[in-house]
């Protein structure tokens, strides 16, 4: 007869499920104390089972959903950083072109095209 799969919270955990305030407020937490104290994998999960009384698999999840909300976060604001960048190539190439600078405007097209062929290439990791 097979053995049945433990139900309930995992093995280890003493702590009460969190609700979805919690979650949000400890994914903060979790967030800011990897920022400002610079913690490894393994710093993080020592400091969520010891605080928190989480097993170690389920601090392994935390960490995993952290990176998700900081990988989120971040690829917006990598967005607004390119679409400013690729304005200030466009402003640069009509102040030549009105100047009639050809020689520049076509350095600032090649250019722009440089930088948009490596955001495409390695911008769009996934």
């Amino acid at each position: 007869m097979k053995d049945k799969k433990r139900t309930g919270r995992p093995k280890g955990s003493s702590r009460k499920k969190f609700n979805n305030v919690e979650m949000a407020a400890f994914l903060n937490e979790c967030i800011e104390k990897v920022f400002t104290e610079h913690l490894s994998w393994t710093e993080f999960n020592n400091w969520v089972v010891k605080k928190h009384k989480v097993s170690i698999n389920q601090a392994n999840t935390y960490w995993k959903k952290v990176f998700e909300v900081v990988k989120e976060k971040y690829q917006l604001e990598r967005e607004s950083e390119i679409d400013k960048h690729v304005y200030h190539f466009w402003s640069l190439y009509d102040g030549a072109v009105d100047k009639k600078d050809y020689n520049t405007a076509r350095q600032i097209l090649v250019d722009l095209t440089t930088h948009q062929e490596i955001i495409f290439k390695f911008g769009n990791e996934e």
